[in-house]
């Protein structure tokens, strides 16, 4: 809390700064109007001769620097009440209705100094007028530095809501994503382990090779705990390992093929799991025998993106996707990038688009 306030004062230092030099050259500008008409129109003086005039410079530069000085003075002023009532354990009306009345009553304070200090403060009415015109100017100038104040805190309160919310987002897409993970593990460890205890009694050896990949499946499951991204090449070589796992349980019902150039496996990123989710989502939702397959590519599109297709096979059992998953991606994503996730699908096949993302 006491790093965003200081935040915000050093920001409004620097707009009192740059407001009280535009006021201090802004309020001349009347005089300097009026001068340069009688300057470019000098009256006739008697006897009929034109006398030139010169344009009176003198106390210009002391107009400026002490109306710069007052307005900076209401800018302290105004902040330094901002700084220690904004603290105080009260409502935020109240705290506003306070900060407000005693900025007033400082600026009349401060005015009334003024003229004292120049000895002008007198109860002659002769004074009246000269009194009257710098307390409106001093509640208007005071109004001013009060609403550029509000404006300046609103806006960085706005922003800092805005960078809290998205946090947020990131923090519950990071939760959906582990939930999901979560629910995955024990479904796919128990068909991984009937097809491993199968492989075991018929073909050994090939038991011990899904054993491996097994084993390094669930151990990227574990390390890529608390990652947004991952090297392009991690999560191939993360969903071969699954892909290769579905091979040996369906057999010659499921192919995949990958075409990823070496070159961009570990210069490109993109989040954790994100193929395999795909791969998942292909397997998941279609039905597929010996006689018709189902084929997964994976290959680099020439637009930026990796590309995973498959095609459609309807399934006996028509089962209604949450489509949790893909919205989990597309709303990852969006936190990563402005690129968004493509989704086209044709009657025959399925493809989604993954921007290809980079440190």
């Amino acid at each position: 809390m006491l790093q965003k306030q200081n935040n915000y004062i050093r920001e409004l230092l620097v707009v009192a700064l740059i407001t009280s030099v535009f006021f201090g050259v802004f309020s001349v500008l009347p005089m300097l109007l009026s001068t340069s008409q009688s300057f470019l129109s000098p009256p006739m003086p008697p006897g009929g001769r034109p006398r030139m005039m010169r344009p009176p410079s003198e106390g210009l530069s002391l107009n400026i620097l002490v109306t710069t000085l007052l307005m900076l003075t209401l800018w302290l002023m105004n902040i330094l009440l901002y700084a220690r009532i904004s603290v105080m354990k009260a409502r935020e009306q109240a705290k506003n209705i306070l900060r407000y009345i005693v900025s007033y009553a400082l600026m009349f304070a401060l005015i009334s100094l003024y003229f004292l200090v120049l000895g002008r403060f007198s109860l002659n009415p002769q004074y009246g007028r000269a009194l009257f015109f710098p307390f409106i100017a001093g509640v208007t100038n005071n109004t001013i530095v009060i609403i550029i104040l509000e404006l300046v805190v609103l806006q960085r309160k706005k922003t800092q809501v805005e960078l809290e919310n998205a946090q947020l987002k990131m923090n519950s897409m990071q939760a959906q994503h582990q939930h999901l993970k979560h629910q995955l593990q024990p479904h796919f460890l128990f068909n991984a382990l009937n097809t491993l205890k199968t492989l075991i009694r018929r073909k050994p050896q090939e038991a011990e090779d899904y054993l491996v990949r097994l084993a390094e499946f669930l151990r990227a499951s574990l390390t890529s705990d608390g990652k947004d991204t991952v090297p392009l090449g991690e999560e191939l070589k993360l969903c071969t390992d699954y892909l290769e796992m579905q091979k040996v349980r369906f057999k010659d019902a499921f192919t995949y093929d990958i075409n990823i150039p070496e070159s961009i496996q570990q210069t490109a990123f993109v989040p954790v799991f994100a193929l395999q989710l795909l791969a998942e989502n292909a397997i998941k939702h279609n039905g597929f025998t010996v006689e018709e397959p189902l084929g997964i590519h994976i290959r680099q599109h020439p637009e930026g993106f990796i590309e995973v297709c498959n095609n459609k096979k309807a399934k006996r059992i028509n089962e209604q996707s949450s489509g949790i998953g893909l919205k989990n991606l597309r709303e990852r994503y969006s936190a990563l990038s402005e690129a968004a996730v493509r989704v086209t699908e044709t009657e025959k096949h399925f493809c989604v688009q993954l921007p290809i993302l980079t440190k």
